[in-house]
């Protein structure tokens, strides 16, 4: 059967090659939203923007970049992995061939030992690989190096040397540490569910000190859990998602939104500054603005935070700076 799946998804790019030969392409059109004032766009380019993170000293943002089209429809969970120049928005693309297919890497993309190194998930079911790799790829020499994993990567402990992965099961939300030097992964939480819909987080974020993990549901919710406690992890925003912790671990960043059903009907929403607790929430931008923001990131530093503005189907990478009152 997987055979005759990979013969039938051969037979129609053939067939998807050939129409494109004979028919020019349109030409792509460049993303239309409205103006969010005192901020400074990095991309214009019609695609569709995931996970922005920066690298350690602040000239570089990896994203996910994954292929979008004119018709309706959500774009790829894949893409490539796109480093964007903090000073002039270059954009360079990091597929290292043959071990990763274009815009078939998944995100996050993640900085490992001070900036040198950067990791993301690669695993292309759907080209025949067998076991999910985690790839490393050195920015100074291009070298690269596929480890082989059990689970996807979420984020990096504060070492360099250790990543948070999935571990969870149909019946169970589970999170553990994966060695990079030996592969292995000692459990951190595991939780079992009661109903599908109960522990299922999405969105992570470290404590620079390496001690708390922000984690939001697909309900729209954020809870604070306590690294090595195997504690459920507590309540502290909702309707929210996407929580960041400042540089120095006294703020977080998060989008809030108007009420849960902007949640359910994927409404995006808007980047909100709050204590580490979550409490005395204040809006990024002082003016009301528009719906459409999506995954804040703090610049080292904690002056600026880039955040993706858009749709469901494609958007743009902006930058903004943190108003003097909000600083960490």
């Amino acid at each position: 059967m997987r055979s005759l799946a990979r013969t039938l998804l051969g037979f129609l790019f053939l067939l998807a090659a050939t129409l494109a030969c004979q028919f020019p392409s349109p030409a792509e059109p460049t993303p239309s939203y409205e103006p969010i004032p005192g901020t400074r766009r990095l991309t214009d380019d019609f695609a569709y923007y995931r996970d922005p993170s920066w690298s350690p000293d602040g000239r570089t943002i990896a994203a996910i970049r994954s292929p979008t089209t004119i018709d309706p429809g959500n774009p790829s969970t894949e893409g490539d992995v796109d480093l964007i120049d903090v000073a002039s928005g270059d954009r360079q693309v990091v597929a290292p061939s043959p071990i990763v297919k274009p815009e078939r890497a998944g995100g996050p993309v993640i900085w490992l030992t001070g900036g040198k190194e950067i990791a993301f998930f690669y695993f292309d079911f759907m080209g025949g690989q067998q076991t999910p790799l985690i790839v490393r790829y050195n920015l100074e020499t291009g070298d690269t190096e596929p480890v082989e994993v059990c689970c996807a990567p979420l984020l990096a402990a504060p070492d360099g040397n250790r990543l948070l992965v999935y571990t969870s099961s149909n019946g169970s939300f589970g999170i553990g540490w994966l060695n990079l030097d030996t592969g292995l992964v000692s459990e951190e939480l595991s939780l079992l569910r009661e109903t599908p819909r109960e522990h299922q987080y999405v969105d992570f974020s470290l404590s620079p000190d390496g001690e708390s993990l922000l984690m939001g549901d697909a309900d729209g919710q954020v809870f604070t859990y306590q690294v090595g406690s195997g504690a459920a992890p507590t309540l502290i925003l909702s309707p929210a998602t996407d929580p960041s912790w400042s540089p120095d671990g006294r703020k977080i960043a998060y989008i809030g939104f108007g009420s849960a059903s902007d949640v359910q009907f994927g409404q995006f929403g808007q980047v909100m500054i709050a204590e580490a607790n979550g409490v005395s929430a204040q809006p990024l931008f002082s003016d009301s603005q528009p719906g459409g923001m999506r995954s804040p990131a703090w610049s080292p530093d904690g002056t600026q935070i880039a955040f993706l503005y858009g749709n469901s189907s494609s958007n743009v990478l902006l930058l903004a700076d943190v108003p003097p009152e909000l600083l960490p």
